[in-house]
């Protein structure tokens, strides 16, 4: 089992962002993997959305 840190995305070492939008607190290595995280967590939003709507 792991005890350091990784990026959610690509799984580095070390992420230094926090993302603050997500309520699981997942943390990133840089823009990109954030940007990567951001549109799979808008995705499964909306997904969970249209679910509870039909």
């Amino acid at each position: 089992m792991r005890t350091e840190l990784r990026c959610t995305e690509c799984d580095s070492e070390g992420p230094k962002i926090i993302s603050l939008r997500n309520p699981a607190r997942e943390r990133y290595c840089g823009r990109f993997c954030l940007d990567k995280g951001h549109e799979s967590f808008i995705r499964w939003i909306r997904r969970a959305n249209a679910e509870i709507a039909s």
